[in-house]
């Protein structure tokens, strides 16, 4: 990511002073952390030094780690990695998002996670609207080693006999995919809803998980999508994509400051950082704070 990666000049002069701080603040607004946010940053940063001091960008990024890294902990996720309902069979996984966020990508990546743990998965094909969509999934789940199940052209019928079958077939996880769709779109909203609704049908408890894959290019965006769709369908955790090629990754802190209740807080089940397979791993407190200030 990098905050500092355009700015490192301004450390040239050694001192920590009104206008380096204007510059930090805005380094800070760029990367999508609000400007409020931004504000009290810095001024937390200002009382660790002394305006006529002399310092070093390695000392005042170790600063800035120190203040942003509370916020980052308070997204982790605390959950074990695969469920917390190990009693229930199968555990069913409802991934959500909007179009190009790398639900499809996500879905093989955890399934590859959870079939390398020896765990039995079905992948179920809800998306029954994008082209190729389940051409894609299909790629993905053999790479993975899942199975994957078509259940025709309504979704909510697909995760209904994705979930049949998995039941029958002792399955330990079931992964539903859906459709991209924008949390502003009313009627596909009402979809989602009629998903969760059928799922209930056979099992009171599922969803057991409501995953929302949000792009980490996304910006302040992502938290309108963290809102949105938490009211059609509670959220459990987030999956953060394209970890790896952002510099917009700060509207995360923005989240953990606005949402100061840690039973309103969403946590962060997983972050993805390429393209491949294995390219998905648990959030990291310290490894994010540590991207974003070029540590």
């Amino acid at each position: 990511m990098g905050i500092f990666s355009k700015i490192s000049s301004l450390f040239s002069k050694r001192k920590l002073d009104a206008a380096t701080l204007d510059a930090m603040s805005d380094a800070l607004i760029a990367a999508d952390i609000a400007p409020e946010i931004a504000a009290d940053i810095t001024a937390k940063l200002r009382a660790k030094f002394r305006p006529d001091a002399d310092t070093t960008e390695t000392e005042i990024k170790r600063a800035l780690a120190d203040i942003l890294r509370p916020y980052a902990e308070k997204l982790t996720n605390h959950k074990p990695q695969i469920t917390g309902h190990a009693q229930e069979k199968p555990q069913v996984f409802l991934v959500i998002g909007v179009n190009g966020a790398g639900k499809t990508t996500t879905i093989g990546k955890l399934a590859k996670q959870w079939t390398d743990a020896g765990k039995r998965i079905v992948i179920g094909a809800c998306d029954t609207f994008r082209a190729a969509a389940n051409e894609q999934l299909a790629e993905w789940a053999a790479r993975a080693g899942a199975k994957l199940i078509c259940g025709g052209k309504d979704p909510a019928a697909a995760a209904y006999k994705t979930i049949e079958l998995a039941g029958q077939e002792n399955a330990d996880i079931v992964i539903l995919d859906t459709a991209g769709r924008l949390h502003n779109r009313t009627d596909l909203m009402d979809e989602l809803s009629k998903i969760i609704r059928v799922i209930k049908k056979l099992d009171e408890s599922a969803p057991h998980e409501i995953l929302l894959t949000l792009d980490g290019t996304a910006g302040q965006n992502a938290l309108n999508q963290i809102e949105y769709f938490n009211k059609t369908a509670p959220l459990t955790g987030l999956i953060i994509t394209k970890m790896d090629s952002t510099s917009k990754g700060g509207f995360l802190i923005t989240y953990a400051a606005r949402i100061p209740n840690p039973e309103s807080r969403i946590p962060i089940y997983a972050v993805g950082m390429g393209e491949k397979i294995t390219d998905l791993r648990a959030f990291d407190a310290n490894e994010y704070i540590e991207k974003l200030l070029d540590l």
